[in-house]
């Protein structure tokens, strides 16, 4: 007796379920779609499509012939001709790279074999608390040295290096540095890694960033670049 209303509960949410894949169903291919046309053909169906060559050479034109509005959404993905300048919004980032004593380097020539010192300095744009997400790619041609040295805080022979080692995690990945940090103040964050140049060649160097992990709206980056690692 006791199992019949957990019974007919389930059916009623079986029911329920089915009743919302259908009504789903007939939104997406028997609904609506206003008077939107695509190359001058009536649109059918939901619109997805992918579209993978220059659309210089074949546009796509997507028209609203109807007297109402209508709301579409477009995704663009793609590699910038000009590199995106440094820059952000309630926050600063810059990255810069240091020999193991200290003294500031460029990275667009390296000799193979050498170990460096990244360091990220984040500055906020007022006071604010924040759990804010650090990365820190890096170029293909380096790799992270010795992340234990900087996870265990243990930076007795960087202590010309002042750094903030209270990051609530932290993560040396093959190809990136990451960090998670509570900060509560207007003063400039420093985190650090090591680093070492693995493989000869030229290399792009992607933009490292700062994001504020609950209001995406504030973060920042820096500029991109070139490395050279030489034999």
């Amino acid at each position: 007796q006791s199992s019949a209303p957990v019974a007919g509960a389930q059916s009623r949410s079986t029911q329920e379920q089915v009743w919302s894949l259908l009504a789903t169903h007939a939104l997406l291919y028997d609904g609506d779609f206003g008077d939107l046309t695509i190359n001058g053909a009536a649109a059918e169906g939901p619109l997805v499509k992918v579209v993978e060559d220059d659309t210089a050479f074949s546009p796509l034109a997507i028209r609203n012939a109807g007297d109402g509005d209508t709301t579409i959404t477009l995704t663009t993905f793609g590699v910038p001709e000009v590199p995106e300048p440094a820059g952000g919004d309630g926050y600063s980032i810059a990255r810069r790279y240091f020999t193991m004593e200290g003294d500031p380097v460029t990275p667009e020539n390296v000799e193979q074999g050498a170990r460096l010192v990244a360091v990220l300095t984040i500055k906020p744009f007022g006071k604010r608390a924040a759990r804010l997400m650090v990365d820190g790619p890096l170029p293909a041609g380096f790799e992270i040295d010795n992340p234990n040295l900087m996870r265990a805080g243990d930076i007795r022979a960087l202590d010309w290096l002042k750094l903030n080692t209270n990051a609530r995690h932290t993560e040396f990945r093959q190809d990136r540095f990451l960090a998670a940090v509570d900060w509560r103040s207007d003063k400039e964050l420093r985190l650090g890694y090591i680093v070492r140049a693995v493989s000869p060649g030229e290399f792009h160097h992607p933009a490292a960033s700062v994001e504020d992990m609950y209001r995406p709206n504030f973060r920042a980056h820096t500029d991109t670049g070139r490395v050279i690692v030489t034999e």
